[in-house]
């Protein structure tokens, strides 16, 4: 069976649920957090797809459209939390000027308007999902209370969400376009490149096929990507592949050309050269410290 439990304080809302088989249009009253205990929730945004998974969240705010949908296969657990703007407002306020009540007009825009950036985010790596995943240990726990949701957890997390929202924000800032949609589906574009480079960074891989799995030209991705990211496409995989030899070269005390080839160099000499200039000394000298 269907259940679902509603907390709601001063038109804030938390709510707990477990569905299967379930479809509902959404128009999300104020900002809204969508996290995923166990299962997968497939919401359609705005004309964008997110299959939300377990350990995973959504973030939308009070412009998003669209639908929910859960398949019939098994229950699915989450936790979906609305904040109202008036409180995120006030927090962006205090945050950008703590002697006034008025927010900075650029970032309070950006979590009310469809400049906002509906994005899928992995709790394990946020400060908003430190938070979530403290909620849902104590939803597993049978430790969610009423009164335990105060006015104290919405600041909170409001607080949260602006930490790990506001470089978004300076990055969408960074994309030479007028219409919120386009820099939208241009940052989502450069950070599907990206995510490509996390992955096989180790591997050998061409910024050509980067720029490709981002659907751009390879100089249209090279341009964008170093404006968001504050790096060219090859100095940020050159950093993955030395910040991982590093972990090698410390943590499983395996010789520097090992270490070159498992992460992803060509050769030691090349390796010896980037990681001396990286990080101002040689493998060798990290070896021999260890």
């Amino acid at each position: 069976m269907n259940t679902i439990d509603s907390i709601k304080y001063d038109d804030n809302l938390l709510v707990l649920s477990s569905l299967k088989g379930f479809y509902h249009p959404i128009k999300s009253q104020g900002f809204a957090i969508k996290y995923v205990m166990e299962g997968v929730e497939r919401y359609t945004l705005n004309g964008c797809h997110f299959p939300v998974g377990t350990g995973k969240y959504l973030l939308s705010n009070g412009v998003s459209e669209g639908h929910v949908e859960i398949e019939d296969s098994q229950y699915v657990t989450g936790i979906c939390i609305n904040i109202v703007p008036e409180l995120l407002a006030e927090v962006v306020a205090s945050r950008c000027r703590p002697d006034t009540t008025f927010t900075d007009d650029s970032l309070g825009q950006f979590f009310s308007t469809g400049l906002f950036l509906e994005k899928q985010y992995d709790a394990a790596s946020t400060h908003l999902g430190t938070i979530l995943r403290r909620l849902h240990n104590a939803v597993l726990q049978n430790e969610v209370s009423r009164e335990a949701i105060n006015k104290e957890l919405f600041y909170t997390l409001s607080e949260q969400i602006i930490a790990d929202q506001t470089p978004i924000f300076k990055q969408l800032q960074a994309i030479p376009s007028i219409k919120p949609a386009t820099k939208k589906d241009l940052y989502r574009r450069v950070w599907k490149g990206k995510e490509l480079i996390d992955e096989l960074f180790c591997h050998p891989l061409t910024i050509e096929t980067v720029a490709k799995e981002a659907c751009m030209s390879e100089y249209h991705f090279f341009r964008l990507f170093k404006s968001i990211i504050g790096q060219t496409p090859h100095q940020y995989m050159i950093q993955k592949r030395l910040q991982y030899a590093y972990t090698l070269l410390q943590t499983q005390q395996t010789s520097a050309s090992v270490a070159a080839v498992e992460s992803g160099f060509s050769d030691i000499y090349a390796f010896s050269k980037s990681f001396k200039k990286h990080f101002g000394y040689a493998p060798s000298h990290l070896l021999n410290r260890n």
